[in-house]
């Protein structure tokens, strides 16, 4: 085998993808990645059989009984240079000594942990290791730390800890008497040594009152790292068995749902963990009970069941607050997502219970936030309320006066507080739950041209607030998107949706020329321009959404530069670099794919930054998926074989996000996107058998979505695509020249005739919408003449010949326009190059528009170079057509396996070497 880092790299990568798919893929999979690798295959298949095997060996280990002589580690034994005094206890690895140092070099009790002889395997041993690379990053003064650590003359392995004085923290409350405020205050500390190690990216897994000792000054310590996971994928090492599967080893009562199912672990596990402990230590009961700790009562009562409120716990209840039950009951929610996703913001409402202020956990209503205020200061506002009796008996004159001179300042904050509400209530938090439900564009569109009067009245009265302004820009911008944002539902009124979002523009710029280190001002901005460059991306003006583009990439450079960067800012970056990706690549005029590409892995650093930050912030896992799948699609023009790993593993990345964002419609989306690009790399390679099924899932879906909001052009875009390339892909089977194995040719013919059908009624829809639309006619007259070619082919001319001339007539009409976008001059050229009857055809028409097309896309594409050599073959001029041909596969990787060559670089092989033209064939 070969010790080349690249090659371990590869072993790793497709054994992490292999072992994330269900067990009856696997076997699939892994031959679909190794693609006939036999080295890789049996590397991969060892690394399953030894996941397998120490998987077995876990169970086995956890379900037999330990034998106190099997330990190692007998009193006055020497483990290097110390001396061990006792057993103070065991763990899942290994049994913990009290010990001392007996080299005479100074003075010393520690503890010394020394892993178990039963379950001294390698993949235990590499364990003990990484456990002690855990400790020694670990320098806080509330965690116990390493001191040492080594190999005995046993051959055992070793590490020397801290040893700490102290109890549990349960019982040191009990036995001390404590009340709940220094409980709390206790707890705090503890939340801000676990938020410590989360920062280090260490989840320590087994958070349980054993492993918080309380010193007898109070002080707590955290122990044992044994059963952490480190998160962080430079200090993983190629082949490692802990790094690809971790260690699922809990302790039941203390175990969130994700490791009772065993489903992977976040600082969310830590933080249900730590509520636990906090219910334990306010409550003085466990929230649930297990009776005989069997798998399946586990999951019945500690993934399904409700914890017991707090307060019905017998003894709790005065103890027990509203505000203390909200937040242990948001700390044991089921889901991940719905907890206090990092420790310091658990800490963050514990100290809002010390202080008397509203707890997140609640989401109090303004009288409750009223009442907290009140109580936190009841003395300054009794005394107030004192003052104010003695004062206003000698000062009602002055008193008038000042309500008189206020009434107007009233009344102009009380306009900013009706633009904040309307904002705020309208335009987001009601915008936002439409936008979620099948069929709501109409009522978006209802909602905001119901507000925009209102704004427009408002503008004027915003000047010199800045939080109303803040405001004003965030409707408008709403307001723009709905109105014909191509990346959001909308109507597709792209003229009032560049009017809106200059406004918003117009605001953000002159309070960011203001205020250039504000946060949320630079966002608003950032904001506003994506979406202008967004819009402007579906139109001819591609210079200028590049510029729209660019600009938001660099505001948001400036946020990054800023303090303080969270994991909603890194995405929102992300999702910046996305667009101006989408906008140079491939799929517009400038197709700049490395330049895509470049942005889209920029992206991903973005979003692995956000979950570095926070592992279980769910918009960067699905932003991850995104992008792996944008990452496919820039390759699959020039290597589909590339391609199609990527937007597998994209897929994989879909159907590991929790069930609940699975079901968000946006996201349905995306994932649809994704199987219809894997179905077309499939189809470029040839493999006709893989893509039919996929395409039909695609199809479906898009239909369902569209179906539910006909008026929604977005869904209606996806459905025509989805629907165009299925036509494709039974077109190609059906061709003689690109199928490898014979095939069903009139079946594929016929298939494609009726995915066709469907497409020339979903694009007359579209255009009911749309009625000027230059890239939607030219979409329709393609499938026009499309629909008319497949009939011919099916002896089945009928009014065959009048539909094709109806669509060459609007493709010539929107494809003379000087304005003519690269998307319009394609299915202008392959058209009039494959209009039936072959009478119909104009080659020479066709030549102008690829001519055109490679010059917008500056010759970098190679299937627009394929439509020029066969332009140039139809024209009549070989020379012309060998030398596009020779251009075109200048740009294509070399390809060593014969299954990876794409169709493009089939049809130019042939345009080069013979000159022998696929399209009569056609």
């Amino acid at each position: 085998m070969t010790d080349s880092s690249a090659f371990l790299q590869r072993i790793e990568t497709v054994f992490h993808q292999v072992i994330a798919a269900p067990e009856d893929d696997r076997v699939r999979l892994m031959a679909t990645l190794c693609a006939g690798d036999a080295e890789l295959t049996e590397e991969v298949r060892s690394l399953l059989e030894a996941s397998a095997e120490e998987e077995r060996l876990c169970a086995s280990q956890a379900r037999k009984p330990r034998d106190d002589d099997a330990y190692p580690g007998a009193a006055n034994e020497r483990v290097g240079p110390y001396a061990i005094d006792r057993l103070i206890g065991r763990g899942g690895m290994g049994a913990v000594y009290l010990a001392h140092r007996a080299d005479g070099n100074f003075d010393q009790q520690v503890a010394i942990k020394l892993i178990d002889r039963p379950a001294a395997t390698e993949m235990f041993r590499e364990r003990f290791r990484l456990e002690r690379q855990i400790l020694a990053g670990l320098n806080h003064p509330l965690i116990a730390r390493l001191l040492d650590g080594g190999v005995t003359s046993r051959g055992d392995l070793y590490l020397v800890m801290e040893y700490v004085d102290g109890r549990p923290i349960h019982r040191y409350c009990n036995e001390k008497g404590l009340k709940l405020r220094p409980r709390l205050m206790l707890f705090k500390q503890l939340c801000e040594a676990v938020q410590f190690a989360h920062q280090q990216l260490v989840v320590h897994r087994d958070l349980k009152p054993d492993n918080v000792l309380v010193t007898e000054d109070g002080t707590p310590h955290l122990l044992d790292f044994g059963t952490a996971k480190l998160l962080s994928p430079s200090t993983e090492m190629p082949g490692s068995e802990f790094t690809r599967q971790g260690f699922q080893s809990f302790t039941p009562q203390y175990a969130s749902p994700e490791q009772v199912l065993g489903n992977p672990i976040t600082t969310a596990s830590d933080t249900y963990s730590l509520g636990v402990l906090l219910y334990l230590l306010t409550t003085r009961a466990l929230p649930y009970t297990l009776e005989d700790f069997t798998p399946a009562e586990m999951v019945r009562v500690i993934c399904e069941q409700p914890p017991r409120r707090p307060s019905l716990v017998e003894g709790a209840g005065e103890s027990v607050s509203p505000d203390l039950e909200a937040v242990l009951l948001k700390s044991l929610r089921k889901e991940p997502e719905g907890r206090y996703q990092t420790a310091v913001e658990f800490g963050a409402d514990i100290q809002n219970l010390l202080d008397g202020r509203a707890v997140a956990a609640r989401r109090g209503t303004l009288l409750y936030r009223a009442a907290k205020f009140v109580w936190r200061h009841r003395v300054a506002v009794s005394g107030a309320a004192l003052l104010g009796l003695i004062l206003a008996t000698g000062v009602a004159a002055v008193l008038w006066q000042a309500r008189v001179a206020n009434a107007e300042r009233r009344r102009a904050e009380a306009r900013s507080a009706d633009l904040r509400q309307l904002s705020n209530s309208l335009l987001s938090e009601l915008d936002e739950a439409i936008k979620q439900l099948p069929g709501s564009t109409g009522a978006q569109h209802l909602l905001i041209t119901r507000v925009l009067d209102h704004l427009d009245r408002m503008a004027s009265d915003s000047k010199g607030d800045r939080t109303a302004q803040l405001d004003l820009i965030d409707a408008y911008t709403r307001l723009g998107n709905i109105e014909g944002n191509g990346y959001e539902q909308n109507l597709g009124d792209r003229s009032a949706a560049l009017a809106s979002i200059d406004k918003a523009i117009r605001l953000a710029q002159s309070l960011a020329d203001s205020e250039p280190r504000d946060p949320q001002v630079l966002r608003a901005l950032a904001t506003a321009q994506g979406a202008r460059g967004d819009i402007l991306s579906e139109t001819s003006d591609i210079q200028d959404s590049v510029a729209s583009l660019q600009a938001e990439v660099r505001t948001y450079d400036r946020l990054i530069a800023l303090p303080q960067v969270t994991p909603a800012l890194y995405f929102e970056a992300s999702t910046a670099n996305s667009g101006l990706g989408d906008v140079v690549g491939q799929d517009t005029g400038l197709a700049d794919v490395s330049a895509a590409l470049a942005a889209y892995r920029k992206c991903l650093a973005f979003d692995a930054r956000a979950l570095a930050l926070d592992p279980g912030f769910v918009a960067a896992r699905r932003g991850m998926a995104t992008m792996q799948m944008k990452v496919g699609n820039a390759e699959l023009d020039i290597d589909p074989a590339q391609a199609l790993q990527d937007f597998q593993l994209a897929l994989q990345r879909f159907d590991a996000l929790p069930a609940a964002e699975q079901n968000v419609l946006s996201t349905q989306r995306l994932r649809a996107i994704t199987v219809r690009k894997v179905a077309t790399a499939y189809s470029e390679l040839g493999d006709y058998a893989h893509a039919v099924p996929l395409f039909e899932q695609a199809v479906a879906i898009h239909q369902r979505l569209a179906d539910a909001d006909p008026k929604d052009i977005r869904n209606l875009g996806d459905l025509t695509r989805a629907l165009s390339d299925q036509a494709y892909s039974y077109e190609y089977a059906a061709d003689p020249a690109l199928a490898a194995v014979a095939r069903d040719r009139a079946g594929n013919l016929r298939a494609e005739d009726q995915a066709l059908e469907r497409d020339r009624e979903t694009l007359e829809k579209m255009m009911k919408v749309t009625p000027g639309d230059p890239d939607r006619q030219a979409e329709l007259g393609n499938a026009q003449v499309r629909i008319g070619a497949v009939r011919w082919k099916l002896h089945q001319p009928g009014d065959a010949v009048q539909i094709s001339r109806a669509g060459l007539d609007a493709l010539r009409s929107v494809a003379m326009k000087k304005s003519a976008s690269p998307h319009v001059l394609f299915l202008a050229a392959t058209a009039f190059l494959q209009a039936q009857p072959d009478t119909l055809r104009d080659p020479v028409f066709a030549k102008s528009c690829a001519v055109r097309g490679v010059a917008l896309t500056h010759g970098k594409t190679p299937e627009w170079l394929l439509v020029l050599a066969q332009a140039s073959r139809a024209a009549g001029q070989s020379e012309e057509s060998r030398s596009a041909a020779a251009a075109g596969l200048a740009l294509l990787p070399a390809v060593s396996i014969p299954s990876h060559q794409s169709r493009v670089r089939r049809l130019l092989a042939v345009e080069a070497l013979d000159g022998h033209t696929i399209l009569q064939s056609k």
